[in-house]
């Protein structure tokens, strides 16, 4: 017994033992969690580079340098796992719905993931048609259509750009402050120069205001004559216009020629698409015509992310343009939507690497979550897979958009006096603007634009002078 009671104790003594001397068998390292994205992801950055080059070569060059930042980043700033790049495919939309369509084509048949673009909004429906059943997202910069809000029609577009719905609004506000009640209306004939115009007169009227004429002309037109003699024979109190700098030009220049400008009623709301200094670069008369204009600008783009941004664009070292470079090489200020440009492929990055998937409708989700505060300022999305705008309220002196007022859910302006274009001076008091003197400018001939008093009283001139001639003979 007791050598039994021996034997199971050195067995035991040999087993610790042997425990204790063995050596450590190292456990496997926890792995990071494997990648399910591809080593390269296609990304589409679609862009009106011959026909808005002043705008679409910027958008296009901000895709880029974002493209070549994100693919170059390491250690713990790095967006996307290691081994996983960008490749950036751009198309040229010819700033048109036709080019659009064409451009989401080419992308889809190339295989591409995502898409940033495009600029206008009839471009980003026709293009969002197109990649919807495909369930390919798409992030646009610029695009603004209300109707693009639409997520039935729309299911897979996002934007960083504000919807027009809030801008219509900001507008209605604006008038409200001055009391204006008798509106004329002049814009394109697509979805973006309908789409504020729609909500502006929806809240306009249920004001008490009235719409007495609106005039409508097919982007891109040269002639547009018969809207503006329309318009100005309606003698409102003011006009609104809502389209692109480049018919805005069209519109603003044919007024100005017709002398429906200086008319009492001639003064004239600009909305975010043309209260730029695109629109008068090239057109001595425009600029001339738009002079004490009035309008809406989104807030300007401040912050750390966006000086960071104005620095890296002018940097001498910046050398992967696809070419031709526009603001860089001529040293102007890059177009105001080229920030939301970059910022668009920082949320297809953040939302690429939230799924871990290029599959549509999980990135989808996972772009609706995202986060970013980039170039544009902060950017966190809604229900509907939109931002909230803020805007300016401006007016052009000279070459300057000087700011009287902002909009952020109501109108604020600041107090003081302005005056308009049509000779009139307000003065802003408590929120509220009060007509104080009015300036009658002397009429041209123009046919149609003859002031109804002035042409009265040369009527009684001629009466009474030939009243006189006829006693004399006698």
């Amino acid at each position: 017994m007791k050598k039994l009671q021996r034997t199971a104790i050195l067995l035991v003594t040999v087993l610790l033992v042997s425990t204790i001397s063995a050596p450590t068998v190292a456990q496997p390292a926890e792995q990071e969690e494997e990648s399910d994205l591809p080593a390269e992801i296609k990304i589409g950055g679609v862009f009106p580079i011959v026909k808005r080059p002043d705008a679409g070569r910027d958008r296009r060059d901000a895709f880029l340098m974002a493209v070549s930042e994100i693919n170059n980043q390491s250690g713990d700033d790095r967006i996307l796992p290691e081994g996983v790049k960008l490749v950036p495919i751009v198309k040229d939309d010819d700033n048109s719905a036709a080019g659009g369509t064409a451009a989401a084509q080419a992308l889809i048949a190339e295989g591409v993931h995502i898409i940033i673009g495009s600029s206008g909004s009839s471009v980003s429906a026709a293009m969002a048609a197109e990649l919807g059943p495909q369930k390919i997202p798409q992030i646009s910069y610029a695009s603004s259509s209300p109707s693009l809000s639409d997520r039935s029609l729309y299911p897979y577009f996002m934007r960083v750009a504000a919807s027009d719905s809030d801008q219509g609004k900001a507008v209605a506000d604006l008038v409200q402050v001055f009391g204006w009640t008798r509106v004329a209306t002049i814009h394109t004939s697509d979805s973006y120069g309908t789409g504020l115009i729609t909500v502006f007169t929806e809240i306009f009227e249920g004001r008490g205001g009235t719409i007495i004429t609106d005039q409508e002309f097919d982007p891109g037109a040269t002639d547009v004559s018969a809207q503006v003699q329309a318009m100005m024979d309606a003698r409102p109190e003011f006009v609104i216009g809502h389209f692109i700098d480049v018919d805005a030009a069209a519109a603003v220049k044919k007024a100005w020629g017709l002398g429906a400008i200086e008319l009492p009623g001639g003064t004239w709301i600009a909305t975010d698409g043309w209260s730029t200094t695109a629109t008068f670069a090239n057109d001595a008369t425009v600029k001339k015509a738009m002079q004490k204009m009035i309008g809406t600008t989104p807030v300007p783009l401040t912050g750390g992310g966006y000086q960071s941004f104005n620095q890296l664009w002018f940097d001498p070292e910046w050398n992967y343009l696809e070419g031709p470079a526009y603001s860089q090489s001529s040293g102007k200020a890059f177009n105001a939507y080229a920030p939301l440009s970059y910022d668009s492929v920082y949320v297809a990055a953040k939302g690429l690497a939230t799924a871990n998937t290029v599959n549509g409708e999980t990135l989808l989700d996972a772009l609706y979550g995202v986060t970013h505060d980039g170039a544009s300022g902060f950017i966190e999305f809604g229900e509907l897979g939109e931002v909230i705008g803020h805007y300016e309220y401006v007016q052009l002196n000279d070459e300057t958009y000087t700011t009287f007022g902002r909009w952020q859910g109501v109108a604020t302006l600041d107090s003081g006096e302005i005056t308009m274009q049509d000779g009139s001076v307000w003065t802003i008091a408590d929120n509220k603007a009060t007509c104080e003197e009015k300036v009658q400018p002397i009429t041209t001939s123009t046919p149609g634009f003859v002031n109804l008093e002035l042409l009265v009283a040369l009527c009684l001139a001629g009466i009474v002078t030939l009243t006189i001639r006829r006693k004399r003979k006698s």
